[in-house]
């Protein structure tokens, strides 16, 4: 990484999901990296959306292959819908390896007899770098379609996006193309969205008495070696030290970090298990007066 370890200014930490950034100020930051080899992935969000054209003959679908993101997702719908796109089948994930082979999209099982399709469209290919470096326009691909007869209401087919020597995921749709615009459903109300971002009433946060405590005692050395460098060290956040040095409380950036990398589990049991480890760490290694008692941490 670009920044270096002795900084003050921020903090940056990457896990192996996601990266948090500490900073002094608010900005424009940009977190920029290369695949040290070809097992590296990028996780692109898949979705087909569909719509009549002018002629009420022809049907267009569009097929998306966005970064696996709330913001980029959000953005195509709000472009679809202004544009009368219906979504026609719950987005799905597909792993992007970094094995520079390209990007296939094609539609299948066009029922022949009531919908016709332009001759050599029906499969479309996007090289290595576009996907790869697609982080301004989103990477997207049409097919139109056009019905036979008016009476024809139901389209059924499937979309199969795969990567040359990758994986593969099937979009199956089923539409009726004659009835009203669906509503779109927003990437962010999905269940199965693997990035969250909580914010609010709803955000996990330590418990406020147990923040004090904590902060009380590490925040200051004291005679049994309890700091906050001790505290950053067992919960797994030991870089870049001189940043927490200049924070009035380092025990409190430290404890924002922590709560920021288990915001999809709220569980404070590895954080219990750390207090509970240095507890015994210095029960061991220091004589303790039968007036001297340790901070007792119950969760």
């Amino acid at each position: 990484m670009s920044v270096d370890d002795d900084s003050t200014s921020c903090y940056c930490l990457m896990d192996s999901h996601s990266c948090h950034l500490l900073l002094d100020q608010p900005g424009c930051y940009a977190l920029v990296g290369e695949p040290v080899t070809d097992a590296a992935i990028k996780r692109l969000r898949i979705a087909v959306f569909g719509s009549m054209e002018a002629s009420s003959m022809d049907y267009n679908l569009r097929v998306y292959c966005v970064d696996d993101t709330p913001h980029a997702f959000q953005g195509v719908v709000t472009a679809e819908t202004s544009r009368g796109g219906q979504l026609l089948e719950e987005p799905k994930t597909l792993f992007f390896k970094g094995n520079c082979l390209s990007l296939q999209v094609s539609i299948q099982d066009i029922p022949q007899f009531l919908w016709s399709i332009k001759p050599f469209t029906t499969c479309q290919e996007f090289s290595f770098t576009q996907v790869w470096y697609s982080n301004q326009q989103p990477v997207h691909c049409a097919f139109s379609l056009q019905r036979h007869s008016a009476s024809t209401t139901q389209l059924s087919c499937k979309i199969s996006v795969r990567q040359v020597k990758g994986h593969e995921q099937l979009l199956q749709v089923y539409s009726s193309v004659g009835e009203s615009e669906k509503e779109t459903v927003p990437f962010f109300m999905q269940a199965d969205c693997t990035v969250t971002s909580q914010t609010g009433a709803k955000a996990f946060k330590i418990p406020l008495s147990i923040r004090q405590r904590i902060c009380t005692t590490f925040d200051t050395a004291n005679a049994k070696g309890k700091d906050w460098q001790l505290l950053a060290q067992k919960l797994h956040i030991q870089r870049n030290l001189p940043y927490f040095t200049k924070q009035t409380s380092p025990s409190a950036v430290i404890l924002s970090l922590w709560e920021a990398r288990h915001q999809d589990s709220g569980d404070l049991d590895s954080l219990a298990s750390a207090l509970e480890e240095i507890g015994k760490i210095h029960c061991k290694s220091l004589p303790q007066s039968p007036d001297e008692k340790e901070t007792d941490f119950t969760f």
